[in-house]
């Protein structure tokens, strides 16, 4: 999407070729602008797959921020043995 140029037709444009605008949108996912007297009024763009996508495309919710890389963390070592805790889960299966 972001290596069009930007799309922008007249309010009568747009109601003389509506299908043929709705048609270049679904095909190609670009967003059109909608103008009267040179101010931008509406925008129509493609409807997201993403479930996820179209709330936030709807304002409903905003994306949170970008979870950090693993090898960002700094995961500290485990400070017990959990040789005696797996020993009584094992215990525990075999009664059962």
């Amino acid at each position: 999407m972001g290596g069009y140029k930007k799309l922008s037709v007249g309010i009568k444009e747009l109601k003389d070729r509506a299908s043929e605008i709705v048609a270049l949108v679904q095909r190609t996912g670009q967003i059109v602008s909608i103008t009267r007297n040179q101010q931008e009024v509406a925008r129509i763009m493609p409807v997201p797959v993403d479930a996820h996508e179209r709330l936030i495309t709807a304002g409903l919710i905003q994306p949170g921020p970008k979870p950090r890389l693993l090898s960002e963390l700094k995961l500290k070592p485990l400070a017990s043995d959990a040789s005696r805790a797996i020993d009584i889960i094992v215990r525990d299966r075999e009664e059962a």
